[in-house]
């Protein structure tokens, strides 16, 4: 995992403006329902929506157990993981932690395009919620 992560680290400071001199974070695979139980905690979920996560408290990107290296999809998660990362380590200032998604999602969409030519497009109507500070249905 050491290998992979200080290729990503070369790819993201050659393509974003993260700054990637820092040392690399602790990454844990956890199975897919202790994954969810931690994220989700008690709310209802789809049982395998969650693709990965970080936690800022102890600076671990957590993946599924069953994380394929091989995979361009599964690889561009960790991309997304290691934004959080960057973002938390290099002390981003967000209004919230949903803003946190307004650099890792296209981040990761670039990702899987240049390195794989793989066109992955997300719904634009979906990202605006998530990487938002405001409650779309408080209106």
């Amino acid at each position: 995992m050491k290998e992979i992560i200080a290729w990503l680290f070369i790819w993201l400071g050659t393509n974003t403006y993260l700054n990637t001199d820092h040392p690399q974070p602790t990454v844990l695979l956890m199975p897919q329902e202790e994954m969810n139980a931690l994220y989700f905690q008690d709310n209802d979920h789809e049982p395998d929506s969650l693709h990965g996560l970080y936690n800022k408290d102890t600076d671990t990107i957590i993946l599924p157990d069953d994380w394929n290296k091989d995979d361009p999809f599964e690889m561009s998660v960790l991309v997304h993981e290691l934004v959080h990362y960057l973002q938390d380590i290099n002390e981003m200032k967000f209004q919230c932690t949903q803003e946190m998604e307004k650099d890792a999602w296209p981040i990761q969409q670039n990702f899987l395009k240049k390195v794989y030519d793989y066109d992955w497009n997300y719904d634009a109507l979906w990202y605006t919620l998530i990487s938002n500070c405001t409650d779309p249905f408080n209106f």
